[in-house]
């Protein structure tokens, strides 16, 4: 009897130590902003819709996975401190009858178990003791309760909103039926009603493009396969997810269209979905993870016919800079020249100065450009924003497949006008195609394609090939040679690749440092009316320093040069 009476006290003073720890643990996570309130077992099945039980039998369940009571919470916390005084006594006696000598084993206790998180439906002081004493595991009769959200377990009562919300998506929708093992989740879930919203709108346009109803479970399916993963496929390679780590792949999916939409609202014209995610990434100082060698490929595949659509276009949507010094509209007379594609789309942009340009004579800009467009039954859209000239076109550019400038400056010789040239801005920090114009444009028919070791000229000669088997314009090639080492390796490639599409191109070995010297001799000889060609290597400042070949053909040579 005495030794019962000493068990019975020692396990008490272990009561008030354990229930002492509590207190400073809830002290400390509230000043997180934690919680460690014990899960509602009948609030968290109900709100994720549980739908069966299944006897699992006698289990040893880890006690770390423990973190509901059936009808305790009021007296433990998530790790089973005791909370209240009152309840030492109870907690003494079953820890003196658990660690007595005379006591034949523990009785399992009796759990719910969701997903891979435990409910104590009897035994809630056995558990609480049992992580008391540092135990691992503890033996228990378990009960499998299916719920259209499964739960692990650090799953918090914080959360429990969120999964009620994707409980309830799944239930009105059946979407966990329909695309088994597919997580459609959101972390902002308030957007689970737009989620449902986009497919239904899918279903509407299927079934006037079959002539039919649509059933929900094929509409389902078909936005999955042919909406939903080739958008969410571009945000994984965009850097997107990276940049909003709070978001998972759908809520950057509803995130992405919603821009698309509200960018094609403003402006009236629609844009592809990697041209809104570079957009994106760009306004969120992200680098674009898309790597070239994709697009090189793509390229590639284009210029010999394959991956062609009907009435295909390399530039489908044209961004030009509109300015009062450009009087004779040169830059627009470009890329309407530029745009061969019926329903191709030029988007005229005019940067200004907060405090700069009058109203009328903005008005009078837009509705130039308006009539010209309309002269030549184009479209197209005149837009106003406020800013640094070179800050905004690199961010409206990403929203192009091309940029069109009047060339005014080309970039100087001397380091002070490089150092300070606006030209250079540009050249390096926007990532589309820039197609450079003086003062006479010109139709794109005979192409010389500047080709050197730099990365860009490889999309360079692609997007030259592609005119030359589409379009039939004449091609003659400047290979700029710095060694004899690469030269032939270059040549081969360039003449099999042109031989596969059936082009036929004129091509010249020259020394680089020769470039400037023989370029507009071979611009009047050949009747070119296009150059083509790559820009800088260098974003930093080193590509300022030291004079580009794209510099020296911007100075001298007078047909309009794309520079890649």
């Amino acid at each position: 009897m005495h030794e019962d009476r000493l068990t019975y006290r020692k396990a008490l003073d272990d009561f008030h130590r354990f229930r002492s720890k509590a207190a400073m643990q809830r002290f400390w996570a509230g000043i997180r902003g934690e919680s460690l309130d014990l899960l509602p077992f009948d609030e968290v099945s109900a709100r994720l819709r549980a739908v069966s039980q299944t006897d699992l039998g006698l289990r040893e369940v880890p006690l770390a996975d423990i973190v509901g009571s059936v009808n305790r919470t009021g007296d433990f916390d998530r790790n089973f401190h005791p909370l209240k005084a009152v309840d030492g006594s109870r907690w003494a006696n079953v820890k003196a009858a658990m660690t007595s000598p005379f006591t034949q084993g523990v009785p399992p206790v009796s759990l719910y178990k969701i997903g891979d998180a435990y409910f104590v439906l009897d035994g809630n002081h056995r558990v609480s003791i049992a992580k008391e004493m540092g135990m691992e595991s503890i033996e228990a009769f378990v009960t499998e309760v299916k719920s259209k959200v499964p739960l692990t377990s650090s799953f918090t009562l914080e959360q429990l909103v969120e999964k009620g919300a994707l409980a309830d998506f799944l239930e009105e929708t059946h979407i966990d039926r329909i695309l088994p093992n597919v997580d459609l989740s959101l972390r902002q879930f308030d957007n689970y009603p737009l989620l449902k919203e986009h497919i239904n709108v899918h279903r509407y346009y299927m079934g006037i493009e079959q002539n039919h109803e649509i059933a929900f479970d094929d509409a389902v399916r078909d936005w999955y396969h042919h909406v939903y993963l080739p958008v969410v496929t571009e945000i994984e390679k965009s850097g997107l997810h990276d940049e909003f780590p709070d978001l998972n792949l759908t809520d950057l999916y509803l995130l992405v269209l919603d821009k698309q939409h509200s960018l094609q609202e403003w402006l009236g014209i629609p844009f592809k979905t990697e041209n809104v995610l570079d957009y994106l990434t760009d306004r969120d100082s992200k680098q674009n993870k898309n790597d070239e060698t994709g697009r090189d490929a793509h390229l590639e595949r284009l210029a010999a016919g394959e991956d062609r659509p009907e009435n295909d276009c390399l530039f489908r949507n044209i961004l030009v800079a509109i300015s009062d010094h450009d009087t004779q509209q040169t830059a627009l007379t470009q890329a309407m020249l530029f745009n061969r594609q019926h329903n191709g789309t030029i988007l005229g942009i005019h940067v200004r100065a907060e405090e700069a340009d009058a109203e009328a004579d903005i008005e009078e800009l837009r509705e130039k450009f308006i009539q010209t467009l309309e002269s030549q039954q184009m479209s197209g859209k005149f837009f106003v924003v406020e800013g640094e000239t070179s800050e905004k076109l690199r961010e409206f550019s990403l929203l192009s497949d091309l940029l069109v400038l009047r060339l005014r400056f080309p970039p100087g010789s001397s380091l002070f006008e490089r150092v300070s040239s606006g030209i250079i801005s540009i050249l390096q920090s926007i990532r589309r195609p820039i197609l450079f114009v003086k003062d006479k444009p010109e139709m794109v028919e005979r192409i010389l394609l500047v080709f050197d070791d730099r990365d860009k000229s490889r999309e360079a000669f692609y997007v030259a090939a592609y005119y030359a088997a589409r379009y039939g314009c004449g091609l003659h090639i400047l290979q700029l040679t710095k060694d004899e080492a690469t030269k032939q390796a270059r040549l081969n490639f360039l003449q099999k690749y042109l031989q596969m599409i059936g082009v036929a191109a004129q091509i010249e070995t020259l020394p680089e440092g020769e470039l400037a010297n023989q370029l507009a001799s071979r611009i009047e000889e050949f009747g070119i009316t296009t150059v083509m060609m790559a820009g800088y290597e260098s974003k930093g400042l080193m590509g300022r320093l030291f004079a580009s070949p794209v510099d020296r053909v911007l100075e001298t040579v007078d047909v309009p040069v794309l520079v890649f």
